[in-house]
């Protein structure tokens, strides 16, 4: 195997297994690509989390999308919801309005604002994700969705969109 492309060293007295290697790499991998996306989304007023809220709002445009289905989506506690959410509303990027079947829920959808701002981030957004991506070829970068969202399937028991 190539140096480079080598597993992290763990010497150490805990066991070496082939799930711990993988934990520790997706754990340092998500160091990598927040370190990178991080500051890009905060060129446009956002945090990487809410980004990602904003597109599955997109994506769910038209369904009535509640903040629980929200958390469950981006595997977010329904505290961490709320948090996020205030601060989305308050930047004007999403609207919530209550349930009038159960008032106890809260519909969430994305605003015309948001939905422009999303549109400005995906001009540049394809090059920010090569960057993130480099030193995969395009048929590994589909290996590791594939993988990641296997595994996340397993742990959730839910469908997991496609890459």
């Amino acid at each position: 195997m190539n140096q480079e492309h080598e597993l992290p060293d763990l010497k150490d007295e805990f066991p070496d297994t082939p799930a711990r290697r993988a934990v520790v790499s997706i754990v340092r991998g998500f160091g990598a690509v927040s370190r990178h996306m991080g500051p890009h989304y905060a060129n446009f007023g956002l945090t990487p989390p809410q980004f990602q809220m904003l597109t599955v709002l997109n994506r769910l445009r038209g369904e009535p999308i509640t903040q629980r289905r929200l958390g469950k989506e981006l595997y977010v506690s329904f505290p961490n919801v709320t948090v996020m959410l205030r601060r989305l509303e308050q930047s004007g990027l999403i609207e919530r309005a209550v349930n009038q079947a159960d008032r106890r829920e809260r519909f969430v959808k994305i605003t015309r604002k948001g939905h422009a701002l999303l549109k400005r981030i995906w001009k540049v957004q394809q090059d920010q994700l090569e960057q993130v991506t480099t030193g995969l070829e395009d048929d590994e970068k589909l290996d590791l969705a594939r993988l990641l969202n296997k595994m996340i399937q397993a742990q959730s028991g839910s469908a997991i969109e496609k890459p």
